[in-house]
């Protein structure tokens, strides 16, 4: 399972990660920030979903959340699907060491000592939830790959109930905190979170994630090419033909985008029709590759 990661943190990966130039998805910022915006007035939240196929941008989507929920002073946390059902891998995510899970009931540790907060039932649930609750600011949760809650044994058959109590506790906002879980995932992942009794999104909190528009397309390549690769001279031709190429899709910009680089390098930044062609050859081979 993967390890979430640090928010900014860059990845090993050329292609995973925080996006280093990031244009587009304008409208999409817009209700995220909205979101924030009525969940503060609310003092609750909901889950924001973003689904596309693979290649489409999501994880780079959700890094601009997270800077933009930073922004606004919230708290922000990768989590796992583990930590929906384990606290010792939420409070793990959370960087927090403030509840403790005994046999028997859940134990809060704070300053003033010990509180006893369960019954003689073992409540995992419930010492998530109050995690989650116990926080001062808002809090925004990503969790990255979401289409894996729907696969099958995920989660141990005796804690699918606690996964959804948690889930939906969340999407329904009665955490008593600015709390949202923002989930991106390939298509299955709507199913997924229908599996898990949450099928109805509000407004625009769920998002089909597709190409880059035109402009923004170009931009990234624009500041790939010329803030990256230190091209001299226009840019426009190198520019129009690898547009033809990756109609706006981000993970084949960034198959081009490599190839590119390592021209632009080998040239010292001088744009040629022979340099082109071999960015041109590269990248198709790289998009291909991907896809394999």
């Amino acid at each position: 399972m993967r390890k979430p990661e640090k928010s900014g943190a860059v990845t090993a990966a050329f292609d995973r990660g925080r996006a280093k130039y990031f244009h587009g998805r304008k409208q999409i910022l817009r209700d995220f920030i909205e979101l924030v915006d009525r969940a503060e007035e609310a003092d609750g939240g909901t889950t924001f979903l973003i689904q596309g196929a693979p290649g489409a941008g999501k994880t780079a989507l959700l890094y601009k959340c997270e800077q933009l929920a930073e922004k606004r002073k919230w708290e922000v946390a990768q989590i796992s699907s583990l930590a929906f059902w384990n606290h010792t891998e939420l409070r793990s995510c959370l960087g927090s060491k403030g509840l403790w899970m005994l046999t028997g009931g859940s134990l809060q540790i704070g300053a003033g000592g010990f509180g006893k907060i369960g019954g003689t039932v073992n409540r995992e649930s419930e010492a998530i939830l109050k995690r989650i609750q116990s926080g001062k600011k808002p809090l925004l949760l990503t969790l990255d790959e979401a289409q894996i809650l729907g696969m099958k044994d995920e989660f141990p058959a005796d804690q699918i109930n606690t996964v959804r109590h948690v889930l939906k506790s969340i999407h329904n906002g009665d955490l008593k905190r600015p709390v949202i879980l923002i989930a991106a995932g390939l298509g299955t992942t709507t199913e997924a979170f229908g599996k898990l009794g949450i099928s109805r999104f509000a407004g625009r909190a769920r998002v089909e994630l597709g190409a880059l528009g035109k402009d923004a397309e170009r931009a990234v390549l624009h500041d790939w090419l010329e803030e990256e690769g230190k091209a001299t001279g226009d840019t426009a031709a190198w520019i129009d033909a690898i547009a033809k190429e990756t109609h706006g899709w981000p993970q084949h910009i960034l198959s081009y985008v490599k190839p590119a680089l390592d021209q632009l390098e080998a040239d010292k930044g001088v744009m040629t029709a022979e340099g082109l062609a071999t960015v041109l050859e590269a990248g198709r081979a790289l998009r291909t590759a991907y896809y394999r």
